[in-house]
């Protein structure tokens, strides 16, 4: 057994055979629509679709409260791991990674630490699975944490969203909120800023204009000439997604490229017709 484990929170959306491959533990936010309450993990998208148009209410979300973090790491302890690296998304966005500190700071254990990954959805969920992998290889807290910081400035999200309204009523919107009042035909691009913040990197005028100039900026990190792991992420379009697919298997052979549905969380934010691509390149 490896002697670190990871945790993370649901936000980073990896999908099974990746979190059963590795020591990975997900501690899930929730989602709250109406009088109803689920644990990210336990909604699919297309049950939160149907219970937003059922009810006629716009979901709100919450980091996973202090206790979860406190069981989860006991667990892992009592288990016979050594060490434990929490790995979680931008605190700029959520409050989880404080709730993880305040797990940490309660059980005063120096065998914990936590990350702030500083990033959101499939580049928060790549330094999870980056740091899965190096924990199966035997490496220890302190070396995972290193390369892992160092990582995040390599790691890269970029996403399309039809609309802004769900980032704005959700208090999401940071540095995105300059384009409010503007849009009409505009297709922005989103990143997460080095501040952790959800920003505006571009703005064009058609989806297919938004996902080009997104490719643009895989085709320049990937000229650096190392392989890459590229991931495409969508919110409830499947289809479109596997056209997408099959364009950047194309345009980008020889680097490992695997498509991900985003979550209820992120869903909830950004809302139906998102979609993106996060990349690092591989250790």
């Amino acid at each position: 057994m490896s002697k670190t484990a990871i945790v993370m929170d649901s936000t980073g959306y990896l999908t099974s055979d990746i979190l059963n491959q590795f020591p990975i533990k997900i501690v899930p936010l929730t989602v709250t629509i109406g009088t109803e309450t689920f644990a990210e993990t336990e909604l699919s998208n297309e049950l939160l679709l149907l219970k937003i148009k059922e009810t006629g209410n716009f979901p709100t979300t919450s980091q996973p409260p202090v206790g979860a973090f406190l069981d989860t790491y006991e667990q892992l302890l009592a288990e016979g791991y050594e060490e434990i690296v929490s790995i979680h998304i931008s605190q700029e966005i959520s409050g989880t990674y404080r709730s993880a500190q305040m797990a940490r700071e309660m059980m005063s254990s120096p065998r914990i630490h936590v990350l702030d990954s500083g990033s959101a959805a499939l580049s928060f969920g790549l330094l999870g699975w980056a740091a899965g992998e190096m924990a199966q290889a035997g490496a220890g807290a302190e070396e995972i944490v290193h390369k892992i910081t160092q990582l995040k400035q390599q790691t890269e999200l970029y996403f399309i969203v039809d609309s802004l309204e769900n980032l704005k009523r959700g208090g999401r919107i940071g540095g995105a909120s300059a384009l409010l009042g503007t849009l009409l035909q505009i297709k922005p691009i989103l990143y997460i800023n080095p501040q952790g913040e959800i920003d505006v990197f571009d703005k064009v005028r058609s989806r297919a204009r938004a996902w080009q100039r997104a490719l643009q900026e895989l085709v320049r990190a990937v000229a650096d000439g190392r392989p890459y792991r590229i991931c495409l992420q969508h919110v409830a379009i499947p289809d479109e997604a596997l056209t997408l697919l099959d364009e950047l298997k194309q345009k980008f052979p020889g680097h490992d490229i695997r498509l991900f549905e985003a979550g209820a969380v992120i869903a909830s934010h950004v809302g139906r017709g998102a979609f993106g691509i996060s990349f690092q390149p591989v250790l």
